[in-house]
């Protein structure tokens, strides 16, 4: 107990975080729509709507679910790998929540009747959140909950960590070319920028392993032929 009670000492930026959005809910219930807009299309325009209850708790306790969930990674790791690294874990703690929440303060923004465009909004939280990413995916150590997990990088520890500098440093900076394009691209433009993004960032690291498995057998095999 007293272990957990340090950690959520430490932890207390994340805590400040996961609280407030409830403490928002509380304060401005009476103001909040009984429909609210949910999802919006590629145009900025509402397609789905939700109720005032358990749609409004969403994201805030997907928020607290994750952090929850992190917090219990390193004593439900079956190699006990996830213990040995602490600090990044603890990073991961903080980021996700932040990502949930932001998206939650844009769209309560949205809720409260505030006239900005969402996408734009989305795009900044978006960014600074695979900024943040990157700049941890590249100390990440192997294990089974956080990073890019892939049979080849959990296959060999050299390919996880190449992996890792080389997805780092994409989130990295192409989280910062999102957060310039958010600013000077219009909505719809930027959500197709986005989703470029998003599917850049994911794939290349993952084909980038695949090579380096394949590139690491071809010389396993060279080596056998050799000798």
């Amino acid at each position: 107990m007293t272990s957990f009670l340090k950690t959520l000492i430490k932890d207390w930026p994340a805590l400040l975080i996961l609280i407030t959005p409830f403490v928002l809910i509380a304060a401005y219930w009476n103001q909040i729509p009984d429909e609210i807009p949910m999802h919006w299309n590629i145009n900025g325009e509402v397609d789905r709507w939700g109720e005032k209850g358990f749609d409004v708790f969403f994201l805030p306790l997907a928020s607290l679910g994750a952090y929850l969930l992190m917090l219990a990674v390193p004593h439900i790791d079956p190699k006990r790998k996830a213990k040995s690294q602490q600090k990044g874990i603890r990073a991961f703690r903080h980021i996700i929540p932040f990502l949930l929440t932001g998206l939650f303060l844009v769209i309560f923004a949205q809720w409260m009747g505030l006239d900005f465009e969402l996408g734009k909004g989305i795009g900044v939280v978006l960014s600074v959140f695979f900024i943040a990413i990157g700049n941890y995916l590249q100390s990440v150590k192997p294990n089974y909950f956080i990073g890019i997990r892939t049979p080849w990088t959990l296959e060999s520890e050299d390919i996880w960590k190449k992996t890792h500098r080389l997805g780092g440093r994409i989130w990295m900076i192409g989280g910062l070319v999102l957060l310039i394009a958010s600013v000077f691209f219009g909505e719809r433009l930027f959500f197709w920028f986005l989703s470029f993004g998003v599917f850049f960032f994911a794939f290349v690291p993952i084909g980038y392993s695949f090579y380096l498995y394949m590139q690491s057998k071809k010389e396993t095999r060279a080596s056998s032929d050799a000798s």
